[in-house]
């Protein structure tokens, strides 16, 4: 309870259950968004679900040693919620492996009475809780512990809507705070960016054969990358793997970066690479986007349903190193439909920070209120 000249008023406590970066990735990034934006009559606190660790992947299976730190986290939130006695809580859940300690935390969660909103972080397939069976058991324990389930987009909701309650469903986009990537087009270098995971998935094999390919028809640019690999042996492979290929001259491998060392580099940049075979819904293409950049993005269903109809982006095939290498090519040689597409990107403004701040108030009042 807080004094004011007028008197009391009544602030009511809202928890974020969910992992913040490190590590490097969307599900960490958008909970960190969701924490900076204002609810007025609320006081925020946080329970962090990550370990810290930059490599840290939240989808992989976990070994034995990874089981008993998930048990701890059951146990520190039990305490934190003894604590803190939230009045609202939003819980940030993905589907891979760590979805089973998610669900216990929805229980907990339910046992205090503390309504509870998801903001479910999902592929639609490919991940451990997405096959059919798992997803009608998901579905069934998402309705009896939650108020409301956040889904990230009308095409996850389409999809969704066979194994969840529709009626507790709400569409959420991932979004960005633009004031944090405002830039001047005209300042930008004529440089490449990659931002992710070095692994296969993520595309950025394919990346390096396509500067390879670039290097070899005597191409000169930079490509500056954002990220780590999964493991200190895996990073030291992709190293030698570039140095051997001669293309550190093309190539800047920067680690993870976060904040504004993160957002200075896009801001400066021209043109953001995103060649991922497989995504949910990408919120670096929405930073790009924020950041007035041109884009060159695989072709698969998430990236186009970011991407839309718009003329600030050109699609590469996934999983193709020499079309990925085309699509380089062209932005290399038109910088003047490079700069259109930087000020394209500049034109949209549906990813910002006030449409999603203004409906997870709603929502928090909605089921406190109920």
């Amino acid at each position: 309870m807080f004094i004011e000249n007028l008197g009391f008023i009544m602030i009511k406590k809202n928890v974020f259950i969910g992992p913040l970066p490190p590590p490097l990735g969307g599900v960490a990034a958008i909970n960190e968004s969701f924490q900076s934006l204002e609810y007025p009559g609320y006081f925020m606190c946080s329970f962090n679900t990550s370990n810290g660790d930059s490599r840290e992947d939240l989808y992989k299976r976990k070994s034995i040693k990874s089981i008993f730190i998930e048990f701890l986290k059951y146990k520190n939130l039990k305490k934190f919620l003894d604590d803190e006695k939230p009045d609202v809580a939003n819980i940030f859940i993905t589907s891979g492996i760590s979805i089973i300690r998610d669900l216990f935390f929805l229980r907990m969660l339910k046992k205090n009475d503390v309504p509870t909103i998801i903001h479910f972080h999902s592929k639609t397939k490919g991940e451990f809780a997405l096959k059919p069976k798992r997803l009608k058991i998901v579905g069934k324990l998402f309705d009896k512990y939650a108020n409301k389930i956040i889904l990230l987009s009308g095409a996850h909701l389409q999809y969704f809507q066979k194994f969840i309650n529709k009626e507790k469903c709400v569409v959420v986009e991932n979004f960005v705070d633009y004031s944090n990537f405002d830039c001047d087009i005209n300042n930008k270098t004529d440089e490449f960016l990659f931002v992710g995971r070095l692994t296969k998935q993520k595309g950025f094999y394919n990346l390096i054969e396509a500067v390879e390919i670039l290097k070899n028809q005597q191409f000169t640019f930079n490509l500056n990358i954002i990220g780590l690999a999964s493991s200190d042996e895996d990073q030291i492979k992709l190293e030698n793997i570039i140095k051997n290929k001669n293309l550190n001259t093309h190539i800047n491998l920067l680690g993870p970066k976060f904040d504004e060392d993160k957002n200075i580099i896009f801001k400066k940049t021209k043109c953001l690479i995103f060649p991922s075979h497989f995504e949910n819904s990408p919120v670096v293409l929405k930073e790009a986007i924020a950041a007035k950049m041109a884009i060159i993005a695989s072709d698969i269903f998430a990236n186009k349903n970011v991407l839309g109809e718009r003329n600030n982006f050109l699609l590469s095939v996934k999983d193709d190193s020499l079309d990925l290498a085309n699509q380089m090519k062209y932005i290399l040689e038109n910088l003047d439909r490079t700069m259109q597409m930087c000020q394209s990107s500049d034109l949209i403004k549906g990813y910002s920070a006030e449409v999603a701040s203004k409906k997870l108030n709603d929502l928090m009042n909605q089921i406190v209120e109920a």
